[in-house]
C-alpha cells in the first residue's frame, strides 16, 4: 500500500511559512481530506491551521508543548467536517535530511491515539518540516507507517521523497530528450502516472506521444469501437479493426505495447460518467481530458479539485458548411491546477452549456456527430497540449505567462497565450478541493 500527502502549491507554501519563519521549533495542524484505493491512501491537505504564539503552554528553541484548548477545536471540526488530521511541526535546525527525534516519537505515540479516539474510522497523521526536506507517517489502528511520497500540485510539479529517491532506469532511445531536459527530467517523465480520457483523434496521438517520450503507467479509459469513418485520425488503427469492431483502448494498447513493451496499461472500456471508471483515476499524477462532451469534462474537472490532480483539458472545434468551405476553426490546451480557476469558473461548464450540450460539436451519448476532423490539425493541438505536460514536469519554459491558456487559430495558423480569468460565479471548486472520497462525484452508478 503506497501512503502519500498531497498539497496544493499554496497551501506548502503556507506551510513552510509558518514552520520554518524562525531558528524555532513551530507547529501547525492540517485538515485533511482521503483518498483510499486498493493501491493508495492520499492525505489531501485541504486546509493549514498555524499554530499561534498563545497556542503553545511551552515553547523552546527545540520543544514544543500545544494547548489543549487550541488543539480540541481543530479535532472537533474534524470529527464534524469528516476530515483527517495532520499534526505537523520544523526542525529548522536541520540543514540535512530531516527525521522524527525519539522526543517527536514518544510524543506522538501519546497524542496520536486520542486523535484517532476522538476522530474514528479515519487515517491520522504527523509531520515534521526541516529546512532541506519533510519527513511524514500516517497513523491508523494506533500505528505510525512511513509516508512514500509528498506531492506538492503547482507548477512545475514537486515530489518529496521523505526515504530515499527511487532509482529510474533510463534508456539510450531518449538520450536526444535527456540532451533537452536533463537525466532528472527524464526520471521524472518516466515515473508520471498519466490518464487519458478519450481515444479518438486526440487522444490516441497524446498516448502515442506519451509513450514515445517515457511514460510507463498508463490508465486509458474509452468505451467506443473503432469505426471506418475514424480510422483516418486514430493512431495506430488497422483496415481489420473497424471491420472487427475492435474498442479503441484495445487499439491503444496494441500500439503503446509494440513501441514499448515495457509499459504498464490499465484499459477501461468505459465511460468515465460511470462511477467505477472514474475512480480508477485517483491514483494517477495528471489526466489528459481527449472528449468532445461536456458531461465527461464535468466529472474529470470535479476530480481535478476534488483529489488535487493536474488535468490537461484539450479541445478542438472545426465549423464548416460541409463542402470545403471552413468558416472557424480552433483548438484549446488548458492546464487546470488546484490553485486555479475550474472549467466552470471560465464559462466552459456552465449549466446553460450543459443542458445545451446536444447543440454542441462532439460525442453525445456515444453516437458520433459528422464533425470535420483532421489528423494533422489534431496533431498540432496535440502536441501543445504534450508540450505541456512536459513543462508541467520539468518547467522548462522558463519565460511563460503564469495562468495562462494556448489557443490555436487554425484559419490564421497562430497559437498565442491566454489569461485564465475567472467570468462565471462558480464556488463549487473552492468548495470540493481536497475532499476526495469524502463527496459523490456527479456520475452515474454503472449499470
Amino acid at each position: 500500500m503506497k501512503r502519500v500527502i498531497t498539497f496544493t502549491e499554496s497551501d506548502f507554501e503556507s506551510a513552510c511559512s509558518c514552520l520554518l519563519q524562525n531558528g524555532q521549533e513551530e507547529a501547525a495542524f492540517f485538515l485533511a481530506g482521503v483518498s483510499e484505493s486498493d493501491e493508495a491512501i492520499n492525505l489531501l491537505v485541504r486546509e493549514v491551521i498555524p499554530v499561534p504564539k498563545n497556542g503553545f503552554l511551552e515553547k523552546g528553541y527545540a520543544y514544543l508543548k500545544i494547548d489543549p484548548d487550541f488543539m480540541m477545536p481543530i479535532i472537533k471540526r474534524a470529527r464534524l467536517q469528516e476530515l483527517s488530521v495532520i499534526s505537523a511541526h520544523s526542525h529548522p535546525f536541520s540543514n540535512v535530511a530531516v527525521g522524527f527525534s525519539s522526543i517527536d516519537d514518544y510524543g506522538d505515540e501519546l497524542l496520536m491515539p486520542k486523535i484517532q479516539q476522538r476522530v474514528k474510522g479515519r487515517p491520522h497523521a504527523t509531520m515534521v518540516f526541516g529546512r532541506s526536506g519533510v519527513d511524514a507517517r500516517i497513523w491508523e489502528n494506533g500505528k505510525g507507517e512511513p509516508v512514500d511520497l509528498i506531492e506538492v500540485i503547482g507548477h512545475p510539479l514537486k515530489k518529496i521523497y521523505p526515504g530515499f529517491e527511487p532509482k529510474t532506469k533510463l534508456y539510450k532511445m531518449h538520450d536526444r530528450q535527456i540532451l533537452a531536459f536533463g537525466e532528472s527530467g527524464q526520471e521524472k517523465i518516466q515515473r508520471t502516472e498519466v490518464a487519458i480520457v478519450g481515444l479518438g483523434g486526440i487522444g490516441s496521438q497524446v498516448f502515442q506521444q506519451l509513450v514515445h517520450l517515457g511514460v510507463k503507467k498508463f490508465v486509458i479509459i474509452d468505451d467506443d469501437y473503432v469505426e471506418e469513418s475514424n480510422r483516418s485520425r486514430i493512431v495506430g488503427s488497422r483496415p481489420d479493426d473497424s471491420i472487427k469492431g475492435k474498442p479503441k483502448v484495445e487499439v491503444m494498447e496494441r500500439l503503446g505495447k509494440e513501441i514499448n513493451p515495457g509499459i504498464e496499461v490499465k484499459a477501461l472500456k468505459n465511460s468515465v460518467n460511470n462511477l467505477s471508471a472514474a475512480l480508477k483515476l485517483r491514483d494517477v499524477d495528471v489526466i489528459f481530458c481527449c472528449t468532445d462532451n461536456l458531461s465527461s469534462r464535468l466529472v474529470l474537472n470535479r476530480i481535478a479539485f476534488q483529489y488535487l490532480i493536474p488535468l490537461i483539458d484539450i479541445g478542438i472545434d472545426i465549423q464548416s458548411s460541409g463542402s470545403g468551405d471552413i468558416r472557424s476553426a480552433a483548438g484549446r490546451v488548458m492546464l487546470i491546477l488546484p490553485d486555479g480557476p475550474c472549467l466552470a469558473c471560465m464559462g466552459i461548464l456552465t449549466p446553460e452549456a450543459l443542458q445545451q450540450e446536444s447543440d454542441q460539436s462532439g460525442y453525445i451519448s456515444g453516437e458520433e456527430i459528422a464533425d470535420p476532423s483532421v489528423i494533422s490539425l489534431n496533431g498540432v493541438v496535440t502536441s501543445l497540449a504534450v508540450t505541456e505536460f512536459i513543462d508541467l514536469l520539468t518547467g522548462f519554459e522558463k519565460r511563460r505567462e503564469p495562468l495562462t491558456y494556448q489557443v490555436y487559430n487554425i484559419l490564421e495558423g497562430v497559437v498565442w497565450r491566454e489569461k485564465m480569468i475567472s467570468t462565471y460565479p462558480c464556488s463549487v471548486c473552492k468548495e470540493v478541493k481536497a475532499l476526495g472520497d469524502g463527496l459523490s462525484l456527479p456520475c452515474r452508478l454503472d449499470r
